[in-house]
């Protein structure tokens, strides 16, 4: 074999030979232990894109605006004390708040609605992205 010196193995001292092959080695752990590494990341599974996100704390008062006229829905079930229904499309909103000084204007839409057991509700949105410009017809 030719180095990238152009020498022959059998030009090359023992001592020369034992430290190339050591630093081969040396290459071949390292990339190696790369390998590992991304064998891990691969074999990681996927996060879940419906995974709670982190939360902070937010006081403030958040005005929020409904962009729906009328809504069709489909009759689920119904008793003497309420109806269940179901729609077929997102119910979106625009809302602005004021954190730490700035006002932030976001649109998203409803994702849940709890009840609470003083009467209040608590409704979580979910952020898109912002509509195209102009009506929408």
């Amino acid at each position: 074999m030719v180095d990238s010196m152009g020498n022959k193995d059998s030009e090359k001292s023992k001592e020369a030979l034992l430290d190339e092959l050591n630093r081969a080695r040396q290459n071949i752990s390292t990339l190696e232990a790369k390998v590992a590494i991304m064998e891990k990341r691969l074999n990681q599974p996927a996060p879940d894109p419906k995974a709670r996100k982190p939360r902070e704390q937010l006081q403030s008062d958040i005005e929020f605006i409904a962009d729906f006229d009328v809504v069709e829905a489909r009759g689920i079930d119904m008793s003497d004390g309420g109806v269940c229904f179901e729609v077929e499309r997102n119910l979106a909103f625009d809302m602005r708040f004021r954190l730490e000084g700035e006002v932030y204007e976001k649109r998203a839409t409803l994702v849940w609605v709890k009840r609470l057991p003083e009467g209040n509700y608590r409704l979580g949105f979910e952020f898109v992205a912002e509509p195209p410009e102009g009506p929408e017809f």
